[in-house]
């Protein structure tokens, strides 16, 4: 059982992270309340003059997920009649005004009814049967899939033996951007009856400041490591970005320990009105030293082999320092019942300043989601060459819900397509130069190790010889 995940802002949270400021001006938008359905993503939102109450709604079911406080709303949300539109990043979301909560949502279930294994495993399924973007994609029938692990399930199924059930049903998929969670106590006991790999993460770190250690004389870096950059010669420049988020300025200096980094930033996320855009300026800030560092330089590498994710815009706007031309460089669009929505393009707009010069992209099967949207915008362009191999191949955000025992599961409903329509789900982006990297992260750090030890990193030897 292993996540990828857009880290930065869940996809719950960002649905209403515009909810931040007076309440004073919330109440002057007297549009804003009602009973609005969002168009796919199975949500219903109830807003009132003081808060925002958020249901999973699926076809058997219908659970209260969070409520917020109601403060303002940004310049990305704008109400039209009966439609409400959020637009932040690369998302839209749209809901319609309905007259009242379906019914479902006003039904009151008993203890015993909430923690039903059979009705839990069959909202679980009807949410993904109803929701999930890619089953033909992942190659799964997912009606066998019902027949398969249900059949399993009994009223008397102990909560950690559905969580064994629903997980290996769930990894059937073999999407990083799947995932379901219950307690710790649960987690830990289903994780030996579904015989979980349980082992630490690979050691990238080591990897990467042994990549550091050998090209690098003296390297900069931003928020412990999650950005670093240096000159290997008076040619090339290296960046190692190796998270879309946790990016913001917040007070991590040099000698700052990993501990009271997390306390800082603890402390930060607590008094920060808007952290999707905190991160966002911090990256830019970051690129603009770097660049400036570098000054007239041949090439720069940009290594995000390490990179798992985070959140879409961090990537992108790294992204806006290192092209020079504003392009629509994907589309995006959600799963509406057996439809989709209308796709929305999303442009990349460079800096006032940027470099544009030759850029190798450096990638992985690690290189996942956010990291694989900054892939994605980087077909447009032609100075860019992606050397390593194919991405992981999981684009949507993580689309999280609750079940009615309050377990909390997520799934893929978005589609990214690049300019020709293609979807790389399931394939990863494409590189020019295949390494071909293991796809295992424990094959993948020994290799390195091994390169660094002997021939040195392979895809940085090839670039300073070329």
């Amino acid at each position: 059982m292993k996540n990828r995940t857009k880290v930065l802002l869940l996809t719950i949270l960002i649905f209403f992270s515009f909810l931040t400021a007076s309440e004073t001006q919330a109440q002057s938008n007297n549009d804003i309340t009602g009973i609005w359905m969002a168009r796919g993503y199975g949500r219903v939102i109830q807003v009132d003059a003081a808060s925002v109450r958020i249901y999973d709604l699926a076809e058997i079911s219908c659970t209260a997920n969070v409520e917020y406080p109601l403060a303002m709303f940004a310049d990305a949300l704008s109400v039209s009649g009966d439609k409400l539109t959020f637009k932040r990043g690369v998302t839209q979301y749209t809901f319609d005004k309905i007259p009242e909560l379906p019914n479902l949502c006003n039904q009151k279930l008993t203890k015993k009814e909430r923690k039903s294994p059979l009705y839990n495993f069959d909202v679980l399924w009807n949410t993904f049967n109803e929701h999930y973007a890619y089953f033909k994609e992942r190659n799964i029938d997912w009606p066998q899939m019902q027949e398969k692990y249900r059949s399993r399930v009994t009223d008397k199924t102990s909560q950690p033996e559905l969580l064994a059930i629903c997980d290996a049903m769930l990894e059937e998929l073999n999407d990083g951007h799947v995932g379901i969670e219950a307690s710790k106590k649960i987690m830990k006991k289903a994780a030996i009856l579904g015989d979980w790999d349980m082992r630490p993460n690979a050691d990238f770190k080591g990897v990467r400041e042994g990549i550091l250690s050998k090209y690098l004389k003296q390297p900069k870096r931003h928020n412990i490591s999650k950005t670093v950059w240096g000159k290997i010669n008076d040619s090339t420049g290296y960046i190692q970005i190796n998270t879309m988020g946790v990016q913001a300025d917040f007070g991590i200096v040099d000698n700052t320990s990993p501990e009271n980094a997390r306390e800082l930033y603890k402390k930060y996320l607590e008094r920060s009105p808007d952290i999707f855009t905190d991160d966002i300026d911090g990256m830019n800030t970051t690129m603009n030293k770097v660049l400036k560092d570098f000054g007239d330089i041949e090439k720069i590498i940009l290594d995000l082999r390490f990179n798992g994710g985070g959140e879409d815009m961090v990537g992108l706007s790294a992204l806006s320092h290192l092209v020079d031309t504003e392009k629509t460089v994907f589309t995006k669009k959600n799963r509406i019942g057996d439809s989709f929505s209308e796709v929305y393009p999303f442009a990349l707009t460079p800096q006032e300043k940027t470099y544009s010069g030759k850029v190798y992209l450096l990638q992985s099967h690690y290189s996942a989601s956010a990291t694989e949207v900054l892939l994605l915008a980087s077909l447009s362009y032609e100075n860019i060459l992606r050397i390593g191999s194919p991405s992981e191949g999981i684009f949507s955000d993580i689309l999280e819900k609750k079940l009615p025992n309050g377990w909390e599961f997520g799934l893929s409903n978005e589609i990214y397509q690049d300019m020709n329509g293609i979807s790389y789900e399931a394939k990863g982006i494409p590189v020019h130069i295949d390494l071909d990297y293991p796809e295992d992260e424990y094959e993948l750090v020994d290799k390195l190790k091994k390169d660094l030890q002997t021939t040195g990193d392979t895809a940085i030897e090839y670039i300073l010889n070329n």
